[in-house]
């Protein structure tokens, strides 16, 4: 490749760059201004983020700059991130969140239906087809360009991209660590953007420079940091009217659980359980990953809420953990799983004192904890919530558990052959659920023997589920997929005098839980739909939507349906292989209504 064309594809790419300014300056415009010096310097250097953003593309690209024949399709292809960032700009400004594959898709198909004028797509396509003709010419003009012979001043760029991307990093691990919101508010406006967190870094940090990045938790109060939040939740103030003898509520969560399992066989005590319980057949977490699973449980959202949620998570903490402690629950945590990773004991539990949050180093000891602390019926009304997590991979029991084999001589072997056969491996994490099982029927019957079940609301659900190659396509684990091998998980529902045992056909959901405990334990009596996106679970509609979540990416389920929001790729929940039907366009703007709910208006943000 000759000289004169790397130069020349370099400074194209920064022509480019300068042209994204102003819509990625526009964000500015939309979020409160931060209140400190950091917060501004922050901000100014996430352009470092899109600046090395471009920087990877071009370099990806750089077989498109040896022909002239090819070069217009870079100048087509940066049009194109052009284009994104105005429709983005558009979009936050009228409904607060980020433009994916599959809005564009729903605009395509049905402009009108999103309100778009005919003239104003007639104008966008212009401007289209204009920002093309433009780029291509500047793109054929820059390698004859005098200045464009110069390399130092595109090396120049490059190291202050650096420069600006590793402060931006750095104050971004020490924000996240101590919770400094005044920081971590800015992320949910700006498109596309994915800071870089490490809480084992933040302390040294802290330590080496210490001036600028003290070692204390940030200091905003509640209502501070809700102005500057891009949520509003609830709607409007929850009013409850807890019964006379309020009942206890015990939320037991297994890993990785894969509805299956649930079998006499494999997990005896929870499968003789079911028999006194609702068991809801076609059960789908908030997630296919720990994270969004957990959200879903606990805030009746959907997942994909959770990284505003996360920004500023004082602002917005669990409505049910604070209802609960508002009315005199007592609350517990037992769990061997860091909760403090991903804000998620700052959204779920921030009223759980340190005596009440149990944190051990196995299920064994977790468990052994619980039932020290419930020897008799306590007078006060309980929340407990137990999360195990043997059957997570590598999947954890002792030698005595294991009933099934062959097991696998290597854990984890299939990374090495994804088309493996699956028994051995699924044999490995059969065990782990025996020994769960085994521990969840200790808690059960203690509870049974100090007759603490007859006023308890008894929740068991997992996570997520967990794939073993199911689907024929190479998936193992979590996180891959929204279809049932990684998204459906038991959930069983026990209330004495409420609740009778049968089976439960009708598809429910993670976020289903939350409302359900609110209206039918705690006596609150404000439309579910102002703090949540789910149903009650003992009036399920026949037919539903909903949102999945992975750790970045999210789908939406359509009466069996999956939608990639990150693909546009349409397949059955129960086989990721067979395509499926196109989603009614009427179903998928209900969903995207369902997710602006909770989001500002951009007035409220300004006032």
């Amino acid at each position: 490749m000759e000289r004169k064309y790397l130069i020349a594809h370099g400074y194209f790419t920064l022509w480019v760059l300068l042209l994204s300014l102003a819509p990625l300056l526009s964000f500015w415009w939309v979020m409160p201004r931060p209140d400190h010096l950091m917060g501004e310097i922050y901000r100014f250097t996430t352009l470092g983020y899109y600046g090395l953003l471009l920087s990877v593309i071009a370099v990806l690209c750089l077989p498109l700059s040896t022909s002239r024949w090819t070069r217009p399709l870079y100048a087509i292809l940066l049009a194109g991130w052009l284009l994104y960032l105005v429709i983005d700009v558009a979009t936050f400004n009228l409904y607060l969140f980020h433009v994916d594959w599959v809005m564009i898709e729903m605009f395509l198909m049905d402009f009108t239906g999103l309100g778009v004028p005919v003239f104003l797509l007639v104008l966008a396509g212009l401007l289209a087809l204009a920002t093309c003709a433009v780029l291509c010419w500047l793109s054929a003009k820059t390698p004859s360009m005098a200045f464009a012979q110069r390399g130092k001043p595109l090396l120049l760029a490059v190291g202050l991209f650096i420069v600006l991307l590793t402060g931006n990093s750095i104050i971004n691990i020490w924000a996240d660590r101590y919770h400094r919101q005044e920081i971590s508010y800015i992320t949910p406006y700006l498109p596309l953007y994915q800071p870089i967190t490490s809480s084992k870094h933040a302390e040294p940090l802290a330590r080496l420079l210490p001036g600028i990045f003290p070692a204390e938790f940030g200091t905003l109060d509640r209502e501070a940091v809700q102005e500057k939040s891009v949520i509003q939740y609830p709607l409007e103030p929850l009013q409850c009217t807890p019964p006379e003898k309020p009942a206890s509520i015990l939320m037991l969560v297994v890993e990785s659980w894969q509805a299956d399992a649930l079998n006499p066989e494999v997990m005896p005590n929870l499968s003789r359980f079911s028999e006194q319980a609702l068991r809801f057949d076609r059960h789908i977490s908030g997630g296919s990953a720990t994270v969004p699973g957990l959200f879903s449980l606990f805030f009746g959202l959907h997942a994909s809420y959770y990284p505003a949620f996360k920004a500023t998570p004082d602002a917005n903490p669990s409505l049910f953990t604070e209802t609960l402690a508002n009315l005199g629950y007592d609350t517990r945590v037992y769990t061997n799983t860091n909760l403090e990773r991903f804000s998620l004991r700052r959204l779920i539990f921030p009223r759980v004192p340190e005596n009440h949050f149990s944190q051990q180093e196995t299920d064994r000891r977790v468990v052994n904890d619980f039932l020290k602390r419930n020897t008799k019926v306590n007078r006060t009304p309980q929340f407990d919530f137990v999360f195990l997590t043997s059957s997570h991979s590598p999947y954890k029991y002792p030698r005595q558990f294991a009933y099934f084999h062959p097991l696998p001589k290597v854990k984890g072997g299939y990374a090495l052959n994804k088309h493996s056969d699956n028994r051995v491996y699924k044999n490995d994490y059969y065990n782990s659920l025996v020994y769960v099982d085994h521990l969840l029927g200790e808690i059960l019957q203690q509870l049974e023997q100090t007759g603490a079940l007859e006023n308890t609301w008894v929740v068991i659900t997992g996570d997520h589920a967990e794939e073993f190659n199911e689907n024929q396509a190479g998936f193992w684990g979590h996180g891959s997929n929204f279809t049932r091998w990684q998204t459906q998980t038991p959930l069983l529902v026990r209330a004495p005098g409420k609740v009778l045992p049968a089976h439960e056909p009708r598809p429910s959901t993670h976020q289903d839980i939350v409302p359900t405990l609110m209206h039918e334990v705690l006596g609150c009596t404000t439309a579910r739909e102002s703090y949540s996106t789910g149903e009650n679970l003992l009036a399920l509609p026949e037919h539903r939507n909903s949102v999945i979540s992975s750790y970045y990416n999210h789908a939406y389920w359509v009466d069996g349906t999956i939608l990639d929001r990150s693909t546009g790729k349409e397949y059955q929940w129960n086989d990721f292989n067979q395509r499926a039907n196109s989603i009614d366009k009427d179903r998928l703007h209900q969903l995207r209504a369902e997710e602006r709910r909770f989001f500002k208006s951009k007035a409220s943000l300004r006032e």
